[in-house]
């Protein structure tokens, strides 16, 4: 009897050694799994990327220079006689016509004659002038106002011609093939607005110091512009057709800005450096002189700062 109950819990201790192995066993071959499935997730996924494909357009490199208004036709008015404005009868930005008043002019003598009462006949000397526009315009400078005193000559307002407004261009001498009299340009004001204009002229110096030939551009519509405004020009020069061009965020370049590439995709989730040699740009999108691409080849447009040479990626929608 004893005998029998000893084999009993053999067997027993048996069947619960087998039954805690098995568990164990589990435990452990499932964890393995895990390791095991996110090893293979991590294999599986790469760099999150966005793509973009090139395309064909037509591209214009342009000169841009700094220009600024001038107007070419202008009056100097100037004072006849020393003395006193009496009185002026123009603001700045009023039109004006030949022969219209500007200013009344009370001369020293006069002055002096008044304080002196001095006649001449029956009537008291009053040794007034006045000075009158000699042109169409706008008054564009007004130098002395009521009560200040001028010198004979000295300029005291300017009347300008509207329609001899001209922007003027300061080119270097190393771009004056790229400007040709009688080619269109735009010209791009502060606020925004953007004017078609015409290469008028140049003047057949060149600045010593700086190396620029001045150049006159004529805007062809009549707009009302001030003076001394600084201005864009944009001048074409070369016409692209049918280029190759991409985003310009999906080049890639090292720090000085003089090696450019590209990561394409050579299937879903492979990517690879393509060195690329870049034309010329705007705002968003650069010109693509070599190698030649494809309209189907599949561009990294996001994602690519940072990728090696080869590199797993994962494109997303």
């Amino acid at each position: 009897m004893l005998r029998a109950e000893i084999e009993m819990k053999k067997l027993l201790n048996k069947k619960l050694f087998i039954f805690y192995f098995s568990i164990l066993t589990s435990v452990i071959l499932i964890s393995c799994g895990g390791n095991e499935a996110d090893s293979v997730n991590e294999v599986s996924s790469g760099t999150p990327v966005t793509i973009t494909h090139p395309r064909l357009m037509n591209m214009t490199d342009d000169l841009e220079l700094n220009g600024n208004t001038v107007f070419l036709d202008k009056e100097i008015v100037r004072s006849t006689f020393d003395g006193f404005i009496v009185k002026d009868y123009k603001n700045i930005g009023d039109k004006v016509k030949t022969g219209d008043i500007l200013f009344q002019i009370k001369t020293i003598e006069s002055a002096a004659t008044d304080t002196l009462g001095i006649m001449l006949g029956n009537r008291l000397f009053r040794g007034t002038i006045f000075i009158k526009a000699n042109s169409n315009g706008v008054v564009s400078e007004l130098n002395y106002h009521e009560g200040n005193y001028v010198m004979g000559g000295e300029q005291i307002a300017v009347v300008s011609n509207p329609s001899s407004l001209r922007i003027k261009l300061n080119v270097p001498y190393e771009d004056i093939l790229k400007v040709k009299i009688g080619n269109e340009c735009e010209v791009n004001l502060p606020d925004g607005v953007n004017l078609p204009g015409i290469i008028e002229k140049n003047v057949p110096a060149v600045n010593p110091v700086t190396q620029t030939q001045i150049y006159y551009i004529k805007l062809k519509y009549y707009r009302d512009v001030p003076e001394n405004l600084n201005v864009m020009v944009k001048i074409p020069f070369k016409n692209f057709e049918s280029t190759t061009v991409l985003p310009k965020s999906s080049l890639v370049t090292d720090v000085t800005e003089s090696n450019f590439w590209i990561m394409k995709l050579i299937n879903d989730t492979t990517a690879i450096r393509v060195d690329v040699k870049k034309g010329i740009e705007n705002d968003s999108i650069a010109q693509i002189l070599s190698p030649k691409l494809n309209k189907t080849d599949k561009i990294v447009l996001s994602g690519a700062y940072g990728l090696p040479d080869t590199a797993k990626v994962e494109i997303v929608k």
